[in-house]
């Protein structure tokens, strides 16, 4: 019979590798995450720790709602594939209670240097992901080759998440007669996200991620104080241009169909 310590390894090792590569164990962030959670559960009852599994569930509840952590996901940017930043979230309670081994975690000033930054780095401008690991320096974490997680040393801090996303094209393949998907090796970054508060409370959206939350309109409602002021002004007439406006003739009556 197998003991205790080869039931706690088996399950560590599957932690590693769920993190590792979840696209293997799961097709969606909903699977990854009951995956993710189950680990979690048996873990914690393991070594007796069921009140930290309730609180972890507790912070996930209150942070991501109540359709889990791909609801936010799902809703703002349409994404079911979303293993990946499932897989991130549980990353950091994995760590938090001993079961995930992160290196290269941030000393204390480096990561209040980096979170001082991020809005002003990410919020107005895109970059692939190779230029936010020159600027921001060396993932604790790399998941999937997209998301970019940064650990802090001082407990409490949380981590930061840079969630980068690559669009799929399709080419034809002349030697083959079919149509081939083609993945961009170099993802641009979507959004940053910090494990504090709510989900919007530590969201940070760069332009690439505004148009995939907002449409190509987003600037209009988002306009930058820093803009010119010729900028400014077509964005407040843009705002405030009726798009139901017709002519005074043809125009409904109050209280007509």
């Amino acid at each position: 019979m197998r003991s205790v310590d080869d039931l706690r390894l088996r399950w560590l090792s599957m932690v590693a590798g769920v993190v590792a590569r979840p696209g293997m164990y799961a097709a969606t962030g909903s699977e990854i995450e009951l995956m993710a959670d189950g680990l979690l559960a048996d873990l914690c009852f393991l070594d007796d720790r069921d009140a930290d599994y309730e609180i972890a569930r507790e912070e996930l509840l209150s942070r991501y709602g109540t359709l889990g952590v791909p609801g936010p996901f799902k809703t703002m940017f349409g994404l079911e594939r979303c293993q990946a930043e499932v897989t991130a979230v549980y990353a950091e309670v994995f760590s938090r209670l001993g079961y995930l081994p992160v290196e290269n975690a941030l000393d204390p000033g480096r990561w209040d240097q980096l979170t001082a930054t991020l809005p002003a780095l990410l919020g107005d401008r895109d970059m692939r992901r190779s230029e936010a690991e020159r600027v921001l320096g060396r993932a604790s974490i790399v998941i999937e080759h997209r998301i970019l997680c940064y650990a802090s040393s001082r407990p409490g801090d949380g981590w930061i998440f840079l969630d980068c996303q690559a669009d799929d094209c399709r080419a034809y393949d002349l030697t083959t007669g079919s149509y081939q998907q083609i993945g961009d090796p170099e993802p641009i970054v979507r959004s940053a996200r910090r494990s504090v508060g709510g989900f919007e409370d530590g969201l940070i959206l760069t332009p690439y991620g505004k148009l995939l939350r907002w449409g190509p309109g987003w600037w209009i409602d988002d306009a930058d104080p820093d803009w010119t002021p010729q900028a400014q002004a077509i964005a407040g007439q843009l705002r405030d241009a009726d798009p139901f406006d017709q002519p005074a003739q043809t125009r409904p009556e109050a209280g007509e169909s």
